[in-house]
């Protein structure tokens, strides 16, 4: 397994700038805006979560946090370290926050020893499982369950004949005219899909039902039986990008989010992801309705904000909007554009937010 596409190459240098130490990494790193605001914003967001978790608060100077995309929908996880020379694994190490239905879960807690990993030795996976990606500590390869990080060994496997799905797999990926070595390279990537649909336990049913998908004349079911086909077809799309990666054909499309295209100035989020989850409309918002959804959103606002060109004077005024100190008819007055960046910023996060 190997980290793969800048998002896990930065996850990965990040959680090695905590354990190496950050001044020592700034001084070897050159200043990346976006990426240090995106930081900020997760250590706004995790000294909360953290506090919940371990029933204390964390001082600010013993963790560090980062948003990471595990499972490509838009809306990024929060990722932390706890620092702690004799860290008892409970209250210290490695945190790891998914937002599921209405709260976020600490999803490591379950694992032996997965708080105590070695930040430098932690890396996302090439492959998804469940929608999320795998996730490795050390020598551990962790896998998603549907809502939790689970070992990965303790996971069924199963044994499968993959004659059909090999010739339906060669047939869509060669082409009229192949090149030298092409069939060759077709042959493996099916074969890796093979090897895969196993690992995350296909059964026969299932890859029999992809392999006639790959083919013409495939009748995609309806009624009480698409949301079990659509499964099937997510899995099966996500081996096929998996090994597609592995091999260096491709990389994992990140989540389309409309994007501002202004540079962004480095702020502090504080204020705003003070004040905006316990605004009226945003807290009852349909996609919200809970503090942690509230959270959420507020998160990516403050993600989105910043890439309309908005200012740190931009920012607070927005926090104040939120407090209820500024009416839409005082903020116009200070600031005639931000409140188009702020909806345009809104719009882009609604359009991307997970259903409870």
């Amino acid at each position: 397994m190997r980290p793969f596409w800048r998002p896990a190459t930065a996850f990965a240098l990040a959680l090695l700038c905590v354990w190496q130490g950050v001044a020592h990494a700034q001084q070897q790193q050159p200043e990346n805006i976006p990426q240090e605001n995106s930081d900020s914003v997760a250590r706004a967001m995790a000294g909360g979560l953290l506090e919940r978790q371990t029933g204390a608060a964390v001082p600010a100077d013993k963790f560090w946090a980062y948003e990471v995309d595990f499972n490509l929908d838009g809306l990024s996880e929060i990722y932390a370290y706890v620092a702690d020379p004799a860290c008892d694994g409970v209250k210290c190490g490695l945190f790891l926050f998914v937002l599921e239905g209405d709260t976020y879960r600490e999803v490591l807690s379950d694992i032996p020893g997965a708080r105590l990993a070695a930040p430098d030795k932690v890396s996302l996976g090439t492959f998804k499982r469940h929608g999320f990606f795998d996730l490795q500590l050390d020598q551990r390869v962790l896998g998603w369950t549907g809502d939790r990080y689970a070992d990965a060994s303790t996971f069924p496997a199963t044994l499968l004949d993959g004659t059909v799905f090999m010739a339906a797999c060669k047939k869509s990926k060669s082409s009229e005219q192949p090149e030298e070595g092409e069939a060759e390279k077709i042959a493996e990537a099916c074969q890796c899909q093979i090897n895969r649909f196993q690992t995350i336990g296909f059964s026969q049913a299932e890859l029999d039902q992809y392999s006639a998908s790959l083919g013409e004349n495939f009748e995609y079911p309806s009624g009480g039986k698409d949301k079990a086909w659509q499964a099937v077809a997510t899995s099966g799309s996500d081996v096929a990008t998996g090994c597609d990666v592995a091999s260096g054909k491709s990389q994992w499309p990140s989540a389309s989010l409309s994007h501002g295209d202004q540079p962004q100035q480095k702020l502090n989020f504080d204020g705003f992801l003070g004040a905006c989850p316990t605004q009226d409309f945003i807290l009852t918002n349909h996609k919200t309705g809970s503090h942690d959804r509230a959270l959420a959103l507020c998160g990516c606002l403050a993600r989105e904000i910043p890439t309309y060109g908005v200012s740190q004077e931009g920012l607070d005024l927005l926090a104040q909007y939120y407090r209820d100190e500024l009416s839409d008819a005082d903020l116009e007055a200070q600031d005639a554009d931000l409140l188009t960046s702020h909806d345009k910023a809104s719009e882009a996060c609604l359009s991307q937010f997970p259903a409870k």
